[in-house]
């Protein structure tokens, strides 16, 4: 009995299976920056069902808070300027666009916080139609520790968000996925063998 992968690998259950195991947000956008689907780690990051997605535009699927105001995502002079939306078009062009840093003022969970994202985009054609597949890398708490915190300038513990000091590691543990291992600097090391 042979098997022939090829056959396998084209499948339509097949590339299903890809792309919702990619473990990015990604998104099917069309000329109209309508979103036409989108894989199992966008549902969780917009907080969607596959059903609820079609035809939406992509600022409403962030709930971009422009994406609100009247004629809605893509309207206001802050939409000429959206990585996101620029991305997409770029795409549309033919361009491959890779890791676009962009900020975003969405609504969650009745405020409105800042998300920056990495958006990257390409190109597709289906069924005589040209589209862009766009990946979605959600890097807000990493570009957090970008920023100024205010630092203890004797124990060196940073203030968090909530107003609390706590000790370097244990803000960037809660703000990272940095892990952290102790070694000595040559200055400790030196000390350390003197006593």
């Amino acid at each position: 009995m042979s098997f022939n992968l090829y056959s396998r690998v084209v499948t339509k259950d097949f590339k299903d299976f890809i792309l919702n195991e990619m473990p990015l947000a990604v998104a099917i956008a069309n000329e109209d920056i309508r979103v036409q689907a989108i894989n199992r780690a966008a549902r969780g990051f917009f907080c969607t069902a596959s059903d609820e997605v079609q035809m939406r535009k992509c600022g409403e699927l962030l709930r971009c808070v422009h994406a609100s105001r009247p004629g809605g995502c893509g309207s206001t002079p802050a939409c000429v300027e959206c990585v996101l939306r620029r991305s997409i078009l770029l795409a549309l062009e033919g361009q491959t666009i890779s890791r676009n840093k962009g900020s975003f003022h969405v609504f969650r969970d009745d405020m409105i916080v800042q998300l920056t994202l990495l958006i990257t985009a390409s190109s597709i054609n289906y069924d005589n139609s040209v589209m862009a597949i766009v990946l979605i890398e959600d890097v807000s708490l990493i570009t957090e520790l970008e920023g100024l915190l205010p630092l203890c300038c004797s124990c060196h513990k940073i203030r968090d968000e909530n107003g609390n000091w706590i000790s370097l590691e244990r803000y960037i543990a809660q703000h990272s996925e940095a892990e952290f291992t102790h070694d000595y600097c040559p200055q400790c090391l030196e000390e350390l063998k003197r006593d």
